[in-house]
């Protein structure tokens, strides 16, 4: 088995963009670079140390998920067959490190150097997810509240105090014309998913 050899490589301005989306390819290279697909699409294992943001589209103001690099212009190769000239010939490389003035040859990093940005860009994804986990939350508990709180606006008054509003929703609905009553079972029917649709896979993830 060969042992790891991994070199920088400089990438071409505009590399480290997102790629476009492509379904045929796994989960784990969904979003991955242009660089990164270009080296892999030529068989180079490839490591471009990354976190990633939510942002609003300026457009629509949805919410979209984005990857950026740590190391701007920067990626590293494990070349362990040193086939420095196939590399030079992908797409969005324009050269390797190379080691203080006047080094001669690539500059080789130590395992300890790729394991610790692996191990940086991991605990930067859990804090990322349970950033988003925490802000999910809060949009579906706002939304709770926004619901009870046009169904307060709705109902009749008098309720008793330890009812939940969807209990007295549920009784009083016979009561409603057809109008109202079609509304608050639309509403019922949304606090219902939102008050048990707990995102378990994103907090198992984050934590």
């Amino acid at each position: 088995m060969k042992r790891s050899r991994w070199y920088a490589i400089r990438v071409a301005p505009g590399y480290q963009r997102m790629a476009a989306a492509d379904d045929r390819l796994p989960e784990n290279r969904r979003m991955e670079s242009i660089i990164e697909r270009n080296c892999r699409k030529n068989g180079f294992d490839i490591f471009m140390p990354s976190f990633y943001a939510e942002l609003k589209h300026h457009r629509t103001n949805k919410i979209i998920q984005k990857r950026f690099p740590f190391l701007v212009g920067y990626a590293f190769v494990n070349l362990p067959r040193l086939n420095f000239e196939e590399l030079r010939r992908v797409d969005g490389v324009v050269c390797f490190l190379r080691g203080g003035a006047g080094g001669h040859g690539p500059l080789e990093f130590p395992d300890g150097i790729i394991e610790a940005l692996y191990f940086a860009e991991h605990e930067r994804r859990q804090t990322f997810l349970y950033e988003q986990h925490c802000r999910k939350e809060n949009e579906r508990q706002g939304r709770v509240e926004h619901l009870r709180g046009q169904l307060r606006k709705i109902l009749p008054k008098g309720r008793k105090a330890r009812a939940s509003m969807v209990e007295q929703a549920e009784r009083a609905i016979d009561s409603l014309s057809p109008q109202i009553r079609e509304r608050v079972q639309n509403i019922i029917s949304e606090l219902n998913a939102l008050t048990s649709d707990v995102d378990v896979e994103s907090m198992r993830q984050a934590v």
